[in-house]
């Protein structure tokens, strides 16, 4: 097929002759390329791939480091959500037209035994792209039962992210989303 092809030449010189001689370059190679040339190597086909030498190892990191994902996942539950003295705590945010509209929902947790009213404090901070706080505000409510709400608007001042601190009797923690746009 290549052989005795004459290649480009410089005005002057003598032309490039590529010679290809098979039976010459399979004796030179290793011992699995004659062995692929020879038939013997046939290659794995089908669902056996991931069970051959390395795959297999492969085949096992793969699951090993999926099935992590998933458990973590199952059990990890998002930053904007908390429960605190038996209330589920949930925050949203969104971006409509020029306003930030935040909204935190409280629910009893349906394993609480203890429903007594509880006084909730929510701060909210907006965060800004520079990741400064743009803007801050605290409301409160008396929580008895059913689903209650605290809802903030602002103004959309490049705000990314909406943190709020919740405070129910002693106890605080803080949850925090991003703002969807």
């Amino acid at each position: 097929m290549f052989e005795k092809v004459e290649e480009t030449k410089k005005d002057g010189e003598q032309p490039l002759h590529f010679y290809y001689n098979r039976e010459e370059r399979i004796s030179k190679a290793p011992e699995s390329v004659k062995k692929y040339y020879r038939g013997e190597m046939k290659p794995v086909k089908g669902f056996k791939v991931l069970f051959t030498g390395s795959n297999k190892f492969i085949f096992i990191a793969i699951v090993f480091f999926v099935g992590i994902v998933w458990i973590y996942s199952g059990f990890n539950k998002s930053r904007n959500y908390a429960k605190i003295e038996g209330i589920d705590c949930e925050v949203v945010s969104y971006a409509y037209e020029d306003s930030i509209y935040s909204s935190v929902s409280f629910n009893w947790n349906p394993k609480t035994q203890d429903k007594t009213p509880k006084n909730i404090i929510a701060t909210m901070y907006l965060i800004n792209a520079d990741n400064q706080i743009a803007s801050k505000e605290e409301k409160q409510i008396f929580y008895k039962n059913d689903t209650q709400y605290i809802r903030f608007k602002n103004m959309d001042l490049d705000i990314i992210r909406c943190d709020v601190e919740i405070k129910i009797n002693n106890t605080q923690k803080e949850i925090s989303t991003v703002v969807k746009r």
